[in-house]
């Protein structure tokens, strides 16, 4: 079965440019809170780099901005909490299978971590119980958690309880780090206040949406649609109700603003995701919007 880092990578180093590739590496950066005095390096400066750490003097001398990189005080624990429910097998947004952008998000940012000494690790829940990997800092390893969340996630598989596995999480996990939620498209239950804000003071925290399919537009209006929760097949003539269209796009839209005003008022760096070429513009935008705003 074929190696599905490697193909991350390829998107990564071939299909986004170099300047992209390094403005995502600076603002991954930006999400270590603490780092020594000790000197490590120079390296062009990228925007979301403090102004700082900018060195005048090389930067004359060579004629291009460059910043000096420091030692991290000590690596952080990267831990990705994936949504591996049934629903994340459905059809997303760009018409391409959730649980595939999942893999394409793990992928970047475990990578980006890996490169920065980081160690990786993931939280699922799957065959009735909470499944932990525990953070480890191999390629191997990324590679063996990428395919954990295709293997686990099916039209077969449970239902998506976000709650009870952040809850999870917030229970057992202690070690302050990095915490990265890849979760499906819909509202967090007011339930989730507490242990989100009990996980953001403790953690770096962001949340990364997959978007559903839109049902009428698009390649949604093309497709012959069956509910992952159900097995229902949605007759064409509902989407073709002009009634019907309104009030689903009027829904739609009422979602994404309410998911925006959760996150926004508990200070959760958030961001949605529906298709596969948009997973890096997507998290370097995350990313710097939360070095630059702190959300």
């Amino acid at each position: 079965m074929a190696s599905l880092l490697p193909r991350v990578k390829s998107r990564l180093f071939i299909h986004a440019n170099r300047r992209t590739t390094n403005l995502l590496d600076g603002a991954y950066a930006s999400l270590h809170v603490g780092r020594s005095l000790d000197f490590d390096d120079l390296r062009v400066y990228v925007p979301g780099d403090q102004v700082e750490d900018i060195d005048w003097k090389a930067t004359a001398r060579t004629g291009q901005p460059l910043v000096k990189r420091y030692l991290q005080t000590r690596r952080q624990d990267v831990l990705f909490v994936v949504d591996t429910g049934r629903g994340m097998a459905a059809v997303a947004e760009g018409g391409e299978a959730k649980r595939d952008i999942a893999i394409d998000i793990v992928g970047v940012l475990g990578f980006l971590s890996l490169r920065h000494g980081d160690s990786v690790g993931m939280i699922t829940h799957s065959e009735g119980r909470v499944r932990i990997r525990p953070p480890k800092s191999t390629e191997g390893y990324l590679e063996s958690l990428l395919r954990g969340i295709r293997d686990e996630t099916t039209l077969d598989g449970e239902q998506s309880d976000i709650t009870e596995l952040l809850g999870h999480v917030s229970r057992v996990l202690r070690n302050r780090g990095i915490l990265v939620v890849v979760a499906d498209d819909l509202m967090p239950p007011d339930d989730l206040d507490d242990t989100l804000k009990a996980l953001g003071t403790r953690h770096e925290l962001l949340w990364i949406t997959v978007a559903d399919l839109d049902l009428i537009s698009g390649d949604g209006s093309r497709r012959q649609i069956v509910g992952v929760e159900d097995d229902q097949l949605i007759p064409a003539i509902f989407r073709s109700d002009r009634k019907l269209r309104r009030l689903y796009a009027e829904a739609a839209t009422w979602r994404v603003d309410s998911q925006r005003t959760f996150f926004t008022r508990l200070a959760v760096s958030h961001a949605r995701v529906g298709r596969i070429e948009s997973v890096v513009p997507t998290l370097l935008n995350l990313l710097r919007r939360r070095s630059r705003a702190g959300i």
